[in-house]
């Protein structure tokens, strides 16, 4: 199976400078890796970077290991676990506070048939069926607090982060949303795992958006835009072209804003197209 991929990010019309990262390569296998730094935490411009780097290191290991339903949550805790550590040792090393490691990390990879995904922290998934219905599916936290990886290395902040969230087995939510049925939520714990794997034999497009997908807003209205609707433009590509998901978000992005639709949020997005 031939494919194609790119990712892209840009800043929000909040941000005076953009949090977000985005990574993409063929080596070891295609692969996308989204990050997205904590507007409360020092440096994590910085800190999304390191920690997209990181993974992007620690996936060529990951990836080789057998994806089986059992032991699949473990593993993917071990890499988040792995990633952490090998940025926050990197962090030192720069004299930096930990907490600019406070950050989303999305990671994608595709094995010739699917592509796999393991989401730390909130974010977007959008894929497109053989038939052209597009599905998006947000993860969500509660209070908007994302449980973040740094948490794994220190206990205290991992049980302040668990009283904060209020009820901690429901503090997870996953929205998958569609023209046929909008709004199916599911609500788990706070450190579930979320992993997914979808065959681009029956989604031949897959793409990955941190959670600035989900913060478009209308001038006019002053409402907030569904991610679906956003997805909708997004990922409407014009074929596989060089750096197609740059070209698309920049043409998108330029016509919602003449219609007065603006990503107040940073954005990066990544996706994997089936090529015929």
């Amino acid at each position: 199976m031939t494919i194609a991929l790119d990712a892209h990010y840009t800043i929000g019309k909040l941000h005076s400078y953009c949090q977000d990262y985005a990574l993409q390569g063929w080596e070891p296998f295609p692969y996308v890796v989204l990050s997205d730094g904590c507007s409360a935490s020092p440096n994590s411009d910085v800190g999304a970077r390191l920690l997209a780097l990181t993974a992007r290191a620690e996936l060529a290991r990951f990836a080789k290991i057998p994806r089986d339903g059992a032991g699949l949550a473990d593993r993917h805790w071990a890499l988040g676990r792995d990633i952490i550590r090998s940025a926050a040792r990197r962090v030192q090393d720069l004299a930096l506070n930990p907490e600019a490691l406070d950050a989303t990390l999305l990671v994608a990879w595709c094995d010739g048939a699917a592509v796999h995904l393991h989401c730390y922290g909130d974010g977007c998934i959008a894929m497109r069926d053989a038939a052209g219905e597009l599905t998006v599916i947000e993860i969500e936290y509660a209070e908007n607090a994302p449980y973040y990886l740094t948490y794994l290395l220190e206990a205290e902040r991992r049980a302040l982060y668990e009283e904060a969230v209020g009820d901690a087995e429901a503090a997870q939510v996953i929205r998958h949303s569609s023209a046929a049925s909008d709004g199916l939520i599911q609500r788990q714990r706070f450190d579930a795992p979320v992993t997914f794997s979808f065959d681009l034999a029956t989604f031949p497009t897959v793409a990955v958006a941190t959670d600035g997908l989900s913060c478009f807003f209308s001038a006019d209205t002053h409402q907030r835009i569904a991610a679906l609707q956003v997805a909708q433009v997004l990922i409407d590509f014009d074929g596989a072209q060089d750096a197609f998901v740059a070209k698309r978000m920049q043409s998108a992005l330029a016509d919602f804003s003449q219609r007065l639709l603006f990503n107040l949020d940073d954005l990066s997005l990544g996706a994997f197209l089936k090529v015929a």
